[in-house]
């Protein structure tokens, strides 16, 4: 079948579809797989592993790929298209030590939100590009908390970066772009401030955060990508009592309505892509 399953999900969220797509794989992963370190290896490998998206990642504008030129020949390989991006947060630590953040938000509160819409004005100057460029699904990526829980509390969050959720929400939305969030750790005290805002798919660790409590509690306003463990992807050869555990977990999610299969940690060593192949034949036929 080729594209169109992502729109169909876009337009009907109670609908059972089970798509399969990771959101970051790694160069090197694409290189020792054989494929092109790029946008095109990318696309080569998704289709070549029966995946059902393509998502691409944008770092910096200046630096950025022409993104009607990826869509193309994503959809002429069967891929449906989605773009992740660095939130304001994540772009800060990027260039910064977390631990200096935090100590900077505890001792200069508004320099601590200059310097974060300083980063969110940078990914608004990019969003032209998206914006007609045939991407159905952004995802912002925005590392908050850790397994124990949130880096800053939901007032900062609240003061600081939903703001800028609600704008980008609001902009992407009305050009028909289905908005995404990721976040590694114990975020869920955020949780439901992002689906009021309208983002309605979200990468959330499932070491860290009850998945399908988050889905049964919000239904249709919410769609998960991810339901595989990273143990999943470590584990060397799994028994017939694993096998069943990892796929009635994914059957779980997946019976609550529609699902992106995905890791939240991505596919940063060949050995995980070659576990990822194996899980993809373990749901076949659910």
């Amino acid at each position: 079948m080729g594209p169109g399953k992502l729109r169909r999900l876009i337009a009907d969220p109670s609908s059972p579809a089970l798509l399969r797509g990771e959101l970051w794989i790694s160069p090197e992963v694409l290189s020792e797989a054989g494929f092109h370190r790029g946008p095109q290896g990318l696309v080569r490998l998704a289709s070549s592993i029966g995946a059902d998206v393509c998502f691409f990642h944008w770092l910096e504008s200046g630096t950025a790929f022409d993104l009607k030129e990826l869509v193309e020949p994503a959809r002429l390989a069967g891929l449906d298209c989605g773009l992740t991006i660095d939130g304001p947060f994540q772009r800060l630590a990027a260039k910064r030590d977390v631990m200096d953040i935090l100590l900077e938000l505890g001792s200069d509160p508004s320099g601590f939100r200059r310097l974060v819409a300083r980063e969110a004005e940078g990914i608004a100057a990019f969003l032209g590009e998206v914006e007609g460029s045939g991407m159905e699904l952004v995802v912002i990526g925005e590392d908050l908390g850790y397994a124990g829980g949130l880096y800053f509390s939901p007032e900062v969050f609240r003061a600081c970066l939903l703001p800028f959720y609600e704008g980008l929400v609001g902009r992407l939305s009305s050009r028909g772009i289905a908005l995404g969030w990721h976040s590694d750790g114990d975020v869920a005290p955020l949780l439901p401030d992002l689906v009021k805002c309208g983002f309605r798919f979200f990468s959330l660790e499932p070491e860290c955060v009850d998945l399908l409590n988050f889905k049964r509690t919000h239904g249709p306003r919410v769609t998960l990508i991810g339901g595989i463990r990273t143990d999943w992807l470590v584990a060397e050869e799994p028994d017939r009592k694993q096998q069943a555990q990892w796929s009635g977990e994914i059957r779980d999610l997946a019976g609550e309505g529609g699902l992106i299969l995905a890791s939240c940690c991505g596919i940063h060593n060949p050995l995980f892509l070659l576990h990822l192949k194996r899980i993809y034949k373990l749901i076949d036929g659910v």
